[in-house]
């Protein structure tokens, strides 16, 4: 073989193993990039997970609190609606009594003497029985269920298999044998 052919060829296979080496170092370089995301989004998803499980444990005790003051507002109106019962039972009676106190042309009826009325032991009325208090946040367990934002459509179900009739032989055409 001649010198020349052997250095060209040489340069050659330089040339290609440079290309390769090219080739090589910027898909080092592309996979070095992707493993650097990689991990800054694999951070990213711990922060974000983190920030997510205090903001679900600040929405429970919020949620906890607004029952809670629901709950006193519903006993507090309950109060109130009895004492506005009580109250009307009371006005109810006078406001009959007014209105049977008008002049009639009837004599009045002597009264009639009642039995006396025997004086009853006082009863104790029972203490109403305190609801448990709830524990504070603190020592109350944290149960939570995440849930997808969007949770995954479901495919539609598909139509009932119909049954397909055989097909009627027309009487004027004769059949086919197979």
């Amino acid at each position: 073989m001649n010198m020349t052919s052997i250095l060209e060829k040489s340069r050659k296979q330089l040339e290609i193993a440079k290309v390769h080496a090219a080739h090589d170092g910027k898909v080092a370089q592309g996979t070095r990039q992707t493993a650097v995301a990689a991990k800054a989004k694999l951070k990213q998803a711990r922060k974000l997970a983190k920030f997510t499980k205090k903001v679900a444990r600040k929405a429970e005790d919020q949620a906890e609190a607004s029952l809670e003051t629901l709950e006193k507002a519903q006993a507090r109106l309950e109060k109130l609606e009895k004492r506005a019962r009580k109250k009307a039972r009371k006005e109810k009676p006078a406001a009959q009594s007014a209105s049977k106190k008008k002049p009639t042309a009837r004599p009045a009826k002597p009264p009639v003497k009642a039995a006396p009325v025997k004086a009853r032991p006082s009863v104790a009325k029972p203490k109403p029985v305190a609801k448990p208090q709830r524990k504070p946040a603190a020592v109350r367990p944290i149960v939570k269920k995440i849930m997808p934002a969007n949770p995954p459509a479901q495919p539609a179900p598909a139509p009932a298999p119909t049954e397909v009739a055989a097909p009627v032989p027309d009487p004027g055409i004769p059949p086919v044998a197979s």
